[in-house]
């Protein structure tokens, strides 16, 4: 068993046992002395360990820890907004109490505890960090402008077809990191000449998965620009943008183009935040924790309404939010089996007026800018 795993383990345990007894109880003591133990060992070996919790197995180095695929304490840290947990050499057996106690209080309240804002030596927790993410108060609205039909609308015959690959390899398990972001260092250079460029839809009939994340990518890369996201930020936005719906590939097809949808068929569907998630940290490598953390948020709302249900709900990730309406603006643009596409008119208004309930207020108002000024 490796250190980082005995670590957990201990981490398990001591949870437990906090949750049990009270502060002091010679159970939740010795609970904690071998917490200590374990992290001594783990650091001997890794200097700064760095844990990540998205309700699958967790993930250390940049592996998944498929041994701990049933660890539920994994599922527990996601929901009370633990995505990432990190030490170093500062960390005391202190350290540890100051962690679990808060741990403790988020897994029994929901909420964390007043003293969070105090930080503890030799560790962090909290959500995954993107570089780059740029200042949302630097968007401005600009001037209404009519209907889009005379945006720039690309032949990009070939990235489709890469698409088309990294969704064939993700229905057999597969994430085809590298179609994909060679896929993305194309799409980056139609962004820099032109503020808002997007695939065709009428020359693609039929397909619009596939159309779907290229626009999708297209349009976040432009608004995460719009905001001073830098080129390594803007590309990494692209890729997670690209890769957001990849667990649909794990449903029937006919479900992805219904207009209707039974309560079990809509269950099935809502599946897919957390599949792609999965796969994406099972299988995406060193550098996916982001766009897993998209594909499991890119579908929470600011009202509550969306999904997955967590008990604890931080405020997604600014990439998820980003995503959440790039993706909402391409998929209303795009003709669907019964209805036609909304004209981009039609779809800045309903991104402005969900603003602060499906959309976040700030993202709405980025995004409707960059639309209108385009």
């Amino acid at each position: 068993m490796s250190d980082a795993i005995r670590f957990l383990h201990a981490l398990a345990q001591t949870l437990s046992a906090s949750t049990l007894y009270a502060p002091g109880h010679p159970a939740t003591r010795r609970s904690l002395e071998h917490l200590w133990r374990a992290a001594t060992a783990l650091l001997a070996t890794d200097p700064h360990p760095v844990f990540l919790f998205l309700g699958t197995a967790p993930v250390y180095a940049g592996r998944a820890l498929h041994e701990l695929r049933e660890w539920h304490h994994s599922a527990r840290l996601a929901a009370i907004g633990v995505q990432r947990l990190e030490f170093d050499s500062a960390l005391t057996l202190d350290s540890l109490v100051r962690l679990v106690e808060r741990l403790t209080t988020r897994l029994n309240t929901g909420q964390p505890s007043r003293d969070e804002v105090t930080p503890i030596p030799g560790v962090v927790f909290g959500v995954v960090a993107v570089q780059g993410q740029g200042d949302l108060s630097a968007a401005e609205p600009a001037e209404p402008l009519g209907d889009s039909e005379a945006r720039l609308r690309l032949d990009l015959t070939d990235e489709l077809a890469a698409m088309q690959f990294i969704l064939a390899e993700a229905a057999r398990g597969v994430v085809a990191r590298a179609e994909a972001e060679a896929v993305v260092r194309i799409l980056v250079a139609l962004v820099d000449p032109h503020q808002l460029p997007q695939a065709a839809h009428l020359d693609y009939a039929g397909r619009y998965h596939l159309v779907h994340p290229v626009n999708t990518a297209l349009l976040a890369m432009t608004a995460a620009g719009a905001v001073g996201v830098d080129g390594v930020g803007r590309h990494q936005i692209g890729v997670v943008a690209l890769l957001h719906d990849i667990g649909m590939v794990r449903l029937p097809p006919e479900l992805a183009t219904k207009e209707s949808l039974t309560d079990a068929e809509r269950t099935a569907v809502e599946a897919h935040t957390v599949s792609g998630a999965e796969l994406l940290l099972r299988h995406g490598g060193v550098g996916s924790e982001l766009a897993a953390v998209v594909a499991f948020e890119h579908h929470l709302r600011p009202d509550g309404n969306g999904y997955p249900t967590r008990r604890f709900s931080p405020t997604p990730h600014w990439a998820s939010r980003l995503v959440a309406c790039c993706a909402a603006f391409a998929a209303l643009r795009a003709p669907r089996p019964l209805r036609a596409g909304w004209p981009t008119d039609r779809v800045v208004l309903y991104v402005e007026e969900c603003a602060g309930t499906v959309f976040d207020a700030e993202i709405a108002t980025l995004v409707a800018s960059v639309v209108r000024s385009s």
